[in-house]
């Protein structure tokens, strides 16, 4: 039977309040990228168990912030994206959003059912609760998009943090894209393909931690990136691929060209000329294209 939380009934109560949505301060932290699933271990002693006591939300100039506070520690976590459901049950619980994180604690009180809770901020639209069940309860954070998140924990009070990340700010574009990078060499290890709401993306994961000079233009109607390895005193300019040489997702494709001297092309067709947007990210390493639909 999966373990999936109904909710354990005892006196007090979980509240679920908003907090003030002022803009952040200017030394706020940056965006969130990863989109991995992330896990931690518990605080504080294993008995009595962390109680949840309070969970608040709040727009920051980037992104947007779930707060889960609790009691006696904190308790073991995994945040990840997939579908809510019941604790102790099969089914799936409906979230709003085009995108559901998941947040489940491990070994935590939950005296009173938290209500759905509606925030509509830029990016998180519903907290929904999926239940608690012998020490395990789950939360279904729905977002507008599938975006970078992180989670970290803070004391005094005791709190488990879920920052999701407000969707790009740029517009989207048909002038050529351009930036000057520090890497030595560029090595595609692969190329992702997801769709989003109002576009489609095209992730190239990179090795090491630098970002390659970098070209983005359309030529004829395809969009051509092209890779540049910058080399360095010991190490000759380079970039190639280590997947297939071509990709094919649905009526999007995307092929490499090895041009030499640390030159490499990708082009990526979608038999029309649309517009366009690039991101530059970190942790890890990558160049995301979104495609407007």
């Amino acid at each position: 039977m999966r373990k999936t939380l109904f909710v354990a009934l005892a006196v007090g109560a979980v509240l679920l309040t908003t907090a003030t949505q002022a803009s952040a301060l200017a030394s706020d932290l940056p965006a969130p990228t990863p989109t991995k699933p992330i896990a931690g271990a518990a605080t504080g002693k294993p008995l009595p168990l962390p109680t949840l006591t309070n969970i608040r939300t709040g727009r920051h100039d980037r992104y947007d912030r779930t707060v889960f506070d609790f009691t006696g520690g904190t308790p073991a976590y995994r945040v990840q994206y997939d579908v809510l459901r019941p604790q102790a049950a099969e089914g799936v619980i409906a979230v709003n959003g085009a995108a559901t994180l998941v947040v489940v604690f491990e070994g935590v009180s939950v005296t009173k059912a938290p209500g759905t809770r509606n925030p509509e901020l830029p990016t998180l639209r519903q907290i929904k609760f999926g239940g608690a069940f012998e020490g395990y309860a789950s939360f279904g954070l729905g977002l507008r998009d599938r975006v970078g998140f992180r989670v970290f924990v803070l004391h005094g009070p005791d709190r488990v943090v879920v920052d999701v990340a407000h969707q790009p700010a740029q517009g989207f574009q048909t002038a050529a894209f351009t930036n000057s990078g520090p890497a030595a060499e560029v090595l595609v290890e692969k190329v992702r393909f997801g769709h989003h709401p109002g576009y489609d993306r095209v992730v190239f994961d990179l090795k090491g931690a630098d970002l390659p000079t970098l070209r983005v233009a359309y030529v004829g109607s395809t969009l051509r990136l092209t890779f540049t390895g910058r080399g360095s005193a010991t190490l000759s300019p380079h970039a190639s691929y280590a997947g297939p040489g071509r990709y094919q997702f649905g009526t999007t494709s995307v092929a490499f060209t090895i041009v030499g001297a640390g030159i490499m092309t990708a082009d990526v067709n979608t038999g029309h000329r649309t517009g366009f947007r690039v991101l530059l990210l970190h942790n890890n390493t990558r160049v995301a294209v979104d495609l407007k639909k």
